[in-house]
C-alpha cells in the first residue's frame, strides 16, 4: 500500500502547469490581428482631433482679428506669424508637435481669410487646407 501512494506522488510531481507553445502562438496571432484593425482606427481618431483643434485655433485667431478691427475699424496691420506682434499663434496645436500652420492668406481693410495648412511631414489632414473667412465661412480646399 505504501508503494501505491508513492507512485501517485511521483506522477503529480511531473505534471507541469502552464501554456503550450501552440496556445501562446494562437494568442500572439489574435493580438496581431486585433492590433492591425485597431491602429488605423486610432490614427484616424487622432487626425480628426488635430483637425478639430486647428478649426478651434482658427476661430481664436478670428476673435483676435475682430478685436483688432474694433480698435481701428480696419484689418490692415494685423499679423499672424511667429513674431511678437502676432495676434495669435501661427501653429496648431500651440504646444507639442505642429500639425497645422496658421496664416493670413487674404487681408484687406474689411475682409480676411485665415488658413490652416498641414505642416510639412505630417500625414494628418491629407493635404487639405482649412480656411476661415471673415463672415465665418469654413471651407476645405
Amino acid at each position: 500500500m505504501a508503494q501505491t501512494v508513492d507512485k501517485t506522488l511521483d506522477k503529480s510531481l511531473y505534471k507541469t502547469k502552464g501554456y503550450s507553445l501552440i496556445e501562446l502562438m494562437i494568442v500572439i496571432a489574435i493580438v496581431g490581428i486585433v492590433s492591425t484593425i485597431a491602429y488605423p482606427s486610432y490614427q484616424s481618431y487622432t487626425c480628426d482631433t488635430y483637425r478639430g483643434q486647428a478649426v478651434a485655433d482658427l476661430k481664436v485667431c478670428a476673435l483676435s482679428l475682430e478685436r483688432h478691427f474694433s480698435d481701428g475699424f480696419t484689418y490692415i496691420g494685423a499679423v499672424v506669424d511667429a513674431t511678437g506682434a502676432s495676434l495669435c499663434s501661427n501653429t496648431s496645436p500651440d504646444d507639442g508637435n505642429t500639425k497645422f500652420g496658421i496664416s493670413l492668406s487674404t487681408l484687406t481693410a474689411n475682409n480676411y481669410v485665415l488658413q490652416a495648412a498641414p505642416a510639412a511631414g505630417q500625414s494628418c489632414g491629407s493635404g487639405t487646407t482649412i480656411q476661415l473667412a471673415a463672415d465665418g465661412t469654413l471651407t476645405e480646399i
